[in-house]
């Protein structure tokens, strides 16, 4: 349970981050999916390496 919520804080720290960038550019990012599931299992991949220790 602790690495399902440490994986969820670092995504929903990286979706501030993007929201934070998209508000300081004037825009919109788009990111296709081919991109965002890597970066979902990545981060799940830091959260189970970090509960390990």
């Amino acid at each position: 349970m602790e690495t399902f919520g440490r994986g969820c804080l670092y995504i929903i720290i990286g979706i501030v981050a993007l929201t934070v960038l998209a508000f300081l550019v004037g825009g919109t990012i788009q990111l296709p999916w081919i991109i965002v599931i890597p970066l979902v299992v990545l981060a799940f991949w830091a959260a189970s390496r970090k509960s390990r220790k």
